[in-house]
């Protein structure tokens, strides 16, 4: 078992007075992850920084802690916060391209409420590997620190007109993958983001690193292999109701990207 994460204190949801500020030019000697759910500002490794809600920032055990709330601001600031210590914390962070003592936008003002109220509940109860439970929890808060890090570097690049679509592309992405059963076209694709076939196809592949074509076929055979394990329908019925019109080239795909082919796969997971 990897060396356990021990917490040391949290809050949920912890209100303070506009003119309250946390000022600890030492540190706190253990690390400190505190996610806001309003506007507020902190040090950070550049510089004092202003910070939006669904921000969020570790700071390491050494790093000087100083947060308030920003002038102007008939209310406090409000954040849910964590002090933890552990010898895997700064391998695990930079596994997740975590970084220390920077603003992590997210966009999520309670992104951290949900795992803060399980780690209170394994405190709590202490039932039969609950320390394990929370090392994993604790591992999980950092990869979906490091994940919308990486995905913010990734929209800072966009060009203005290419971050602008990209909240459409994800919800026309969202609506193909729920009718992945029909018959799409690029041009169909295209029309519910009211671009050109040819600017979409790019756009796609920029966003989602896949082109629509790859992504559609990709989403089908993910819907075929539920339908194969859980269902006894013959597999020429599974294929066409997930958008496969041909036996053959749906039983050739499939076994070139998963590897087998289906009333293999369906063998070998048992139905």
């Amino acid at each position: 078992m990897n060396a356990p994460i021990d917490i040391i204190l949290f809050g949920m949801d912890t209100p303070h007075d506009p003119d309250f500020v946390i000022d600890r030019p030492s540190g706190f000697e253990s690390y400190v992850l505190m996610c806001f759910s309003t506007p507020f500002f902190t040090q950070t490794l550049h510089s004092i920084e202003l910070g939006k809600p669904g921000d969020c920032i570790l700071h390491d055990p050494n790093f000087p802690e100083y947060h308030g709330t920003p002038e102007g601001m008939v209310e406090g600031f409000r954040n849910d916060w964590i002090h933890f210590t552990g010898n895997t914390i700064t391998e695990i962070a930079q596994r997740y391209q975590v970084p220390f003592n920077e603003i992590i936008h997210t966009g999520e003002p309670n992104l951290l409420g949900p795992y803060m109220r399980a780690i209170a509940l394994e405190l709590s109860v202490r039932k039969p590997f609950w320390e394990q439970k929370i090392n994993l929890l604790m591992e999980d808060i950092l990869l979906i620190l490091g994940r919308h890090k990486q995905l913010q570097d990734e929209f800072d690049k966009l060009t203005p007109t290419e971050q602008d679509f990209k909240d459409k592309f994800v919800t026309a992405r969202m609506f193909i993958h729920q009718h992945y059963e029909q018959d799409w076209t690029v041009k169909q694709m295209s029309e519910l983001v009211n671009l050109s076939p040819e600017r979409f196809w790019v756009l796609y592949q920029k966003y989602f690193r896949n082109s629509p074509k790859d992504d559609l076929i990709s989403k089908r055979l993910e819907e075929t292999k539920i339908h194969l394990i859980n269902s006894h329908q013959s597999i020429e019925q599974i294929a066409l109701q997930c958008g496969f019109h041909s036996l053959y080239y749906f039983s050739r795909i499939f076994k070139k990207r998963v590897g087998c082919s289906p009333s293999d796969y369906r063998r070998n997971m048992g139905n």
